[in-house]
């Protein structure tokens, strides 16, 4: 007998929402998560996309409540780092980085991104030094100094508009001829007296020696320019942390899991869901479905090895 019916990596809403699915089924469901459980959105100030808050929610409140709701029905959790999915016919075994293994008899894979890098020179150096990716968590040292964030989407205009209440000037970096983010948060970043908008423009290297100094951007036609700022946001997306299911689960260009519409891989009893998986489009709204889609396919999984 495994020790667990179902084993979830991740703990954000994906993973929380399977987790709850398949515990309000009376399986026995370990979710496993190196940092915190609730995921990418207890780091977001404010969601104003997610159906049922009309005014808004706070995103710590959002993956809190989603965590206390699955906690109710019996969910367990472990704070721990997987490293290695072994998916052998029968049991799975999920390996950790202290050592602990877990068998299974169902996985979800429903974790694992990373802020996406940049690339540039000074980047690595930096880190920590005034280059960050959370804008909620480490913003607050910017007060009265010039902020810059690369990324023209909805996290790098929202994560802006927040920095705008701390910093002096904020300079949105963004490499496409426009922002890309949503309408309404468009609108917010144009119409910020704070805010700074430099569409076209891609960053060739951040500068400084012990803290950021400034960076160097480049436009579509070669000409250069230095800013002068005292940290960069960076929000060009998320990368998928799939190394370890490189030869365990198919993998498409963008190392995202492969699945089916019921988040099936072509290997029985293991899914995936949420950003992870292919073609995920990345939101909270959609993470939850594919939760419960995976929450329900893995329930009837289980019942066929009853």
């Amino acid at each position: 007998m495994p020790d667990w019916d179902a084993v979830i990596i991740g703990g954000g809403p994906a993973g929380l929402t399977a987790g709850l699915y398949l515990c309000r089924g009376s399986w026995r469901t370990l979710l496993l998560e190196k940092e915190t459980v609730g995921g990418y959105i207890m780091n977001v100030e404010y969601i104003e996309n997610y159906p049922g808050f009309p005014e808004g929610v706070v995103g710590s409140q959002l993956g809190m409540d989603m965590k206390n709701q699955a906690l109710k029905y019996g969910l367990k959790t472990e704070r721990n780092e997987v490293l290695a999915l072994d998916a052998a016919p029968g049991n799975k075994t999920v390996s950790c980085a202290d050592g602990t293994t877990y068998t299974a008899s169902a996985v979800i894979i429903a974790g694992g991104s990373v802020p996406r890098k940049l690339g540039v020179p000074g980047e690595e150096k930096l880190r920590g030094s005034g280059v960050i990716s959370c804008a909620f968590c480490d913003g607050g040292q910017f007060s009265g100094q010039v902020v810059a964030v690369c990324g023209g989407g909805d996290a790098g205009v929202t994560g802006s508009l927040y920095l705008a209440k701390i910093a002096s000037k904020v300079i949105l970096i963004e490499a496409m001829p426009a922002l890309t983010a949503t309408a309404v948060l468009r609108d917010r970043g144009k119409d910020n007296p704070k805010i700074e908008v430099r569409c076209g423009m891609k960053i060739e290297a951040i500068l400084g020696e012990s803290k950021v100094a400034g960076v160097e951007i480049v436009g579509s036609g070669g000409q250069k320019e230095t800013l002068q700022a005292d940290g960069l946001l960076v929000h060009i997306g998320l990368d998928p942390v799939t190394d370890y299911l490189e030869g365990v689960v198919p993998l498409d260009k963008q190392r995202q899991v492969v699945v089916n519409e019921w988040m099936e891989t072509e290997i029985p009893g293991i899914y995936s869901a949420g950003d992870i998986r292919s073609k995920s489009p990345g939101q909270v709204s959609t993470a939850v479905g594919d939760g419960a889609a995976a929450g329900m396919s893995a329930q009837k999984y289980l019942q066929k090895l009853k």
